[in-house]
């Protein structure tokens, strides 16, 4: 029963967190959250059917450009401001786990869901 539970949950909370995000866009979106949500449900549990390899025919360009969209986001605003590279450094990483260790720890916390919630995009592929 836990492995339906999370086949049936966690799609749903996903969708309806994403089209929720809307809101934020305009609030006058809100009416259209829950009857957008379930019909995109229904579309992404019509093509299960077809499968991993079906499904990627079209999930995987989908996701391409959505990558490549964020890419080119954070891209922009490195361009705007390129002292963000510095946080690649090791030495500005030491010193804020020194000088900020509640606030480091928050943040390590927080990349390790962000870690966890990518490698969840490929969990259920079912390989």
């Amino acid at each position: 029963s836990l492995f339906f539970g999370d086949a049936v949950i966690t799609p749903a909370i996903s969708v309806l967190s994403a089209v929720e995000g809307m809101n934020v866009v305009t609030p006058a979106f809100q009416p259209y959250v829950v009857p957008l949500t379930l019909l995109i449900l229904a579309i992404l549990f019509a093509v299960q059917r077809f499968g991993t390899g079906g499904v990627a025919l079209i999930f995987g360009p989908i996701t391409a450009v959505w990558f490549l969209a964020i890419g080119l986001s954070g891209l922009n605003h490195i361009i705007a401001d390129p002292e963000i590279l510095w946080a690649i450094s090791p030495h500005y990483i030491v010193a804020f786990l020194i000088h900020s260790p509640d606030v480091a720890f928050v943040t390590i916390g927080a990349i390790f869901l962000a870690v966890t919630g990518a490698e969840a995009l490929y969990a259920d592929l079912g390989h």
